[in-house]
């Protein structure tokens, strides 16, 4: 009886064990196959005409990837549409979200999504709700880029981009060739929560060009700033490479200037250049020093003069210093315009001076216009190439 006892209670261990390792191989139950998502793209989110919060979505369309020979297709080219842009509105985003899955037969899913844009309008209305509501859900990516759209974002997700499939990827690569400024999800949470909440997103617009074929595309057109958060101004493009040149953050852009006296344009590619800030409290006077050191190539030379020789070397390197230092200072005279410390001198000024920063940190908005900003730029030119005489001055010879 024992004997049989024994039996019994293992074959028992057994299957309750056999048991248990056949629910761990079923899978989760509660997991959705990507069959049953509708996969975002981008993301944007507008002030509708009776103030509701209106939410588009540039969602994946999973048969435009199947074979035939339609192909994948752009939408400028003829093919298939790869994705399609879907909305709705609603009191806030979460009530347009939940209004928008009910019409949509799959499961929407933001894991993907690496595009949010803001309409002017939300902009203009604040955005901080917004973002709350995208860092608590838990698919957002945070390192998704964010946008503002000069009108409508709705209308940006409409953009069918010629070179692009979809919207989406034509801004992510926008936003990459650092061209303009590049925030990301994550950096608008720092900006946010930060004492100073320097906030600046960059601005986009949809520029359409015709050459036979009409043809569309979102570029940045400068960079929107906010107070809080809630959009204050912009700053045009030209005015952003100076931000960009200050916050040592420009990438991939060519100086192109004048010289007095001569006729003809000299285009420089930066290769190298290194920003470094020092504030500095002196007799009362709050002052920043700015030193820039920057290498560039020539990379076109439209005037008579032979950069081999010293003195007309020295007169591109002035004009070239000067250039740089132009954009740098019209972008920190648009700030302080403002009132907005998007230079972050009040951050610099914390950290050497903390004592004195504790007596104007309230009242911040008053004293920044009034910082002075000296610079001091060192540049220089290398790598002229092998041919170093301008055409212009060989064809006189």
């Amino acid at each position: 009886m024992m004997g049989l006892k024994n039996s019994f209670v293992k074959k028992s261990v057994f299957l309750a064990v056999f048991a248990g390792g056949m629910f761990f191989l079923a899978g989760c139950w509660d997991r959705i196959e990507v069959n049953d998502l509708a996969i975002v793209t981008a993301t944007g989110i507008d002030k509708s005409e009776d103030g509701q919060v209106e939410l588009s979505l540039e969602i994946f369309i999973p048969k435009s990837m199947g074979g035939g020979s339609e192909g994948g297709g752009t939408a400028g080219g003829g093919g298939k549409e790869t994705t399609m842009i879907t909305y709705h509105k609603g009191s806030n985003l979460a009530d347009a979200l939940s209004k928008l899955q009910a019409e949509i037969p799959r499961k929407v899913f933001w894991g993907s999504c690496k595009i949010f844009i803001f309409g002017e309008a939300v902009a203009r209305d604040g955005i901080q709700e917004h973002v709350d509501f995208l860092l608590r859900h838990p698919q957002p990516r945070e390192r998704a880029f964010i946008f503002v759209s000069r009108g409508k974002a709705k209308k940006v997700l409409d953009t069918k981009d010629t070179l692009e499939r979809y919207s989406a990827e034509a801004l992510r690569k926008v936003s990459s060739s650092k061209h303009g400024l590049s925030v990301t999800l994550q950096d608008l949470d720092k900006m946010l929560t930060s004492r100073d909440q320097n906030v600046v997103l960059p601005y986009l617009k949809i520029e359409e060009k015709s050459d036979g074929k009409q043809a569309q595309y979102a570029v940045f057109d400068g960079t929107v700033l906010f107070k809080e958060d809630r959009m204050a101004g912009t700053i045009p493009k030209s005015t952003t490479r100076g931000l960009l040149w200050i916050k040592d953050k420009l990438k991939d852009y060519t100086v192109t200037f004048e010289l007095e006296e001569e006729k003809g344009n000299i285009s420089i590619f930066p290769v190298k250049t290194k920003v470094d800030i020092t504030p500095r409290i002196q007799n009362g006077e709050w002052k920043v020093i700015v030193d820039i050191t920057t290498e560039g190539t020539v990379v076109e030379n439209g005037t008579k003069l032979d950069l081999d020789n010293g003195e007309s070397e020295r007169k591109v390197k002035k004009a070239y210093s000067d250039r740089v230092e132009g954009r740098i200072r019209q972008a920190i005279e648009e700030a302080q315009d403002h009132g907005l410390d998007v230079v972050e001198y009040g951050r610099a000024f914390h950290r050497k001076y903390p004592q004195q920063w504790k007596k104007v940190k309230d009242r911040w908005e008053e004293v920044f216009p009034e910082v002075k900003t000296e610079f001091h730029i060192k540049a220089s030119i290398r790598r002229q190439g092998y041919i170093n005489d301008p055409i212009k001055a060989k064809e006189e010879k």
